[in-house]
């Protein structure tokens, strides 16, 4: 598949490479599939593409964990076509895939596309790693206004990817744009606490994946995240297991998917975007990621330090 139909689908950036350690995998991998190593927006991904029949999903899912042994990004089912059961049950199992002239998932950047609904490029309801980082940092300002020049260095994103970051925002209700000469200035009338709590359907959990590695091997190094950050932040309890938050190279943690030693054993979460970047605290990740990482819970107790984490970020 030509890259150009993501970049254009999309309107963000991709950049692919041969994908170099296929050669640490099993034979009947190699002989299933084709594999391409891509960055969409910033976000490493590998996409497989089928030598032949597509297998079963219970097969696929198999193929997905045994490549995630040596190489623990998104992985995309590149596919020349694809029937509706099956892309009921890809989605269902939340297994990316891109079918051109078709039909893109790609729930790790947020985004559900079909073609034949949009002429355009489509709106993504989830926001962009890039969109919630100039969000967050927008938040974490006392001015109303924030001029987006220095932005990009702020947040080690491109300039590019700031402006689309702006515009999703705004696409979304969540900012307002005004110019001040050719300086592009956001702001909003509304108070930091109504839009973060506008926001919420938005967001995108920053949490792609969790492993267990060794805790000797990422404590004193990697900012603290999860529960045991949320512990520190408030009267919860501290959970008997820390967590920690990475973005970046993984191939060093030699980390696993399941708990063994609860004694040894350090959780670390893999981010899409670093996790400490605008936090107050280089030991820990932000209050607002942070948070939005829980989303999802159904702990009463976790919600009460939710709020009242953030009752403390808020002021």
């Amino acid at each position: 598949m030509d890259m150009n139909y993501l970049a254009d689908m999309l309107g963000i950036d991709v950049h692919a490479e041969l994908w170099g350690n296929a050669s640490g995998l099993p034979y009947y991998l190699i002989d299933c599939y084709s594999f391409k190593k891509a960055v969409l927006e910033g976000v490493a991904c590998l996409f497989l593409s089928p030598k032949g029949e597509l297998d079963t999903l219970n097969a696929i899912k198999k193929h997905i964990a045994k490549i995630h042994e040596i190489e623990p990004l998104p992985i995309v089912l590149e596919l020349d076509g694809i029937t509706a059961r099956r892309r009921k049950s890809l989605i269902e199992a939340r297994i990316p895939f891109i079918a051109p002239n078709s039909q893109l998932y790609l729930p790790f950047l947020g985004v559900v596309l079909t073609e034949r609904y949009t002429a355009t490029t489509p709106l993504k309801k989830v926001l962009t790693p890039s969109s919630q980082l100039v969000f967050f940092h927008y938040l974490h300002q006392d001015n109303i206004e924030l001029y987006t020049g220095g932005i990009a260095d702020r947040l080690g994103i491109t300039a590019m990817q700031i402006s689309r970051a702006v515009k999703q925002l705004k696409s979304l209700g969540l900012i307002a744009v005004r110019k001040d000469g050719v300086r592009m200035v956001i702001y909003s009338t509304e108070s930091r606490r109504v839009l973060f709590e506008k926001a919420k359907p938005h967001l995108l959990n920053p949490v792609r994946k969790k492993i267990y590695t060794e805790f000797d091997a990422v404590a004193n190094r990697l900012p603290y995240a999860g529960l045991y950050a949320l512990s520190a932040l408030t009267m919860l309890n501290p959970p008997t297991i820390k967590t920690f938050a990475l973005f970046g190279n993984t191939s060093g943690l030699n980390g696993t998917d399941t708990m063994i030693d609860n004694n040894a054993q350090a959780e670390v979460e893999i981010w899409r975007y670093a996790p400490a970047l605008l936090s107050d605290q280089p030991d820990m990740a932000d209050t607002l990621s942070l948070i939005t990482s829980l989303q999802s819970t159904d702990n009463e107790r976790v919600e009460q330090a939710v709020e009242e984490a953030l009752s403390k970020f808020w002021g």
